[in-house]
């Protein structure tokens, strides 16, 4: 039997949707060389410290606990063991505790820090400057250091400054990079969350959901048909446009719509998607990247201010947990800061009162 062609019908579809989001976004940790440069690029584009430091900008856990280990690293007292450095460190007026509280916060940030070291005309330590740790590069041996205030812009076009290591056996440099990395078998260093860089992107994106949730009111909750034909391309981007700006964002919320159709069969049709525990569902998985950046860093909610569930927050369990804590992460970075400035001047010039708990 041969099939009527009269009677068929094409159907044309089109879906529009915002871009999807690629795992690519999330920058790597190589390390390459570049032609004609002594620098080591750190990321594909010289940005991974970016990278990390808009996952503190932009994810509440990570920032509180990298907040809360500094808090803890610094602890009750930072102690100078010199009359003469004990007073200010530098031409700003910063002390050494000032410095420690910096690189504090690098070390947890980044698994590193990095401090410009300044020597008198006899060799002894005039001045220690912090060096903000995602503006310096290395050479692969570590023997030489760059300081820019962008990484951002192409290689030809990146102005540094090139400072030789602090540690030159050879020579004493009276300006020169003391660089410490908690990897030895890299050029730079692994934060402690490496392994949690995923949950910290799932937590970004579950509150970016949210607010583009709440500016978009139809976006993904509602398909909205046109059943008068298919307009062209133009038309239909002018379409969208008008739509957008007239029905969604929290400025139009509650507006009515109004629409002109030539018959009820063409009618613009509305259609709620609807969603089976979406809410529960994002409540586990926030959870869940939460509960990973903790134990990346092998804490517990509690030991910065955040109850459990199932316990709440007391005395006893912070104080078991902080011991633990304290023993396994905090300090092993206390030591490695007090060992750096006991290099720097040869000599037990700092230590660090560790932090008590007093709950009265």
């Amino acid at each position: 039997m041969q099939e009527n062609n009269e009677n068929k019908k094409q159907v044309c579809v089109s879906f529009y949707a915002i871009d999807q989001y690629i795992e690519d976004n999330i920058v790597k940790p190589t390390e390459k060389e570049i032609s004609g440069k002594d620098f080591i690029a750190w990321g594909d584009h010289n940005d991974y410290p970016y990278y990390l430091q808009n996952l503190y900008d932009n994810c509440a856990t990570l920032k509180s606990v990298i907040d809360g280990l500094s808090d803890y690293i610094c602890g009750d007292e930072i102690i100078v063991n010199s009359e003469i450095y004990s007073n200010t460190i530098n031409s700003r007026g910063e002390t050494l505790a000032d410095i420690i509280r910096y690189i504090a916060k690098d070390l947890s940030k980044f698994g590193g820090f990095s401090l410009n070291i300044v020597r008198n005309k006899l060799g002894g330590i005039a001045e220690i400057y912090y060096l903000d740790f995602k503006k310096v590069r290395s050479n692969k041996k570590g023997t030489k250091f760059y300081y820019a205030d962008d990484w951002g812009k192409s290689y030809g076009r990146v102005k540094f400054i090139e400072y030789p290591s602090f540690f030159d056996k050879e020579n004493v440099y009276a300006n020169s990079i003391f660089y410490f990395k908690n990897d030895v078998n890299s050029v730079y260093p692994t934060p402690i969350y490496s392994a949690a860089t995923i949950a910290c992107e799932i937590q970004k994106k579950i509150n970016q959901y949210h607010l583009n949730n709440l500016n978009n009111n139809f976006s993904g909750n509602y398909i909205v048909n046109f059943n008068s034909g298919q307009p062209s391309d133009e038309l239909k981007e002018e379409i969208e446009n008008e739509f957008y700006d007239k029905f969604t964002g929290v400025e139009n919320a509650g507006r009515p719509m109004l629409c002109f159709n030539n018959a009820r069969q063409n009618e613009t049709t509305i259609t709620k998607i609807e969603t089976s525990d979406f809410a529960d569902k994002y409540s586990a998985l926030a959870d869940r990247s939460r509960q990973e950046i903790f134990t990346a860093f092998r804490a517990t909610p509690n030991l910065f201010g955040i109850p459990t569930e199932t316990t709440g927050f007391s005395e006893q369990e912070y104080a078991e947990a902080f011991k633990l804590f304290n023993r396994t992460t905090v300090k092993p970075l206390q030591d490695i800061i007090i060992k750096s400035f006991n290099k720097i001047f040869e000599n037990d010039i700092i230590n660090i009162k560790p932090f008590t708990i007093n709950f009265d």
